[in-house]
């Protein structure tokens, strides 16, 4: 799951080094901006099959790859 989430986000960021670290702060360091934040939300849903609740947006739970993989595993 964790590589699958990597490769949407690369492939919507652009970003490429996120394999070498996991724990990098997407919205920090720019890598996520609001538009591609969207846009992965919609993706995960569509790919996991899960439904992500207006509660769940909260930064913080999107602020690395490892979060993410963890709110995703949490959903399914």
């Amino acid at each position: 799951m964790e590589e699958k989430i990597i490769e949407i986000i690369e492939n919507l960021t652009g970003y490429d080094k996120l394999k070498e670290n996991v724990d990098i702060d997407l919205l920090e360091n720019e890598i996520l901006d609001s538009l591609a934040f969207i846009e992965l939300m919609t993706t995960l849903e569509e790919e996991f099959n899960i439904e992500i609740q207006p509660t769940q947006v909260d930064p913080n739970t999107w602020r690395s790859v490892k979060k993410i993989v963890e709110l995703v595993e949490k959903l399914q």
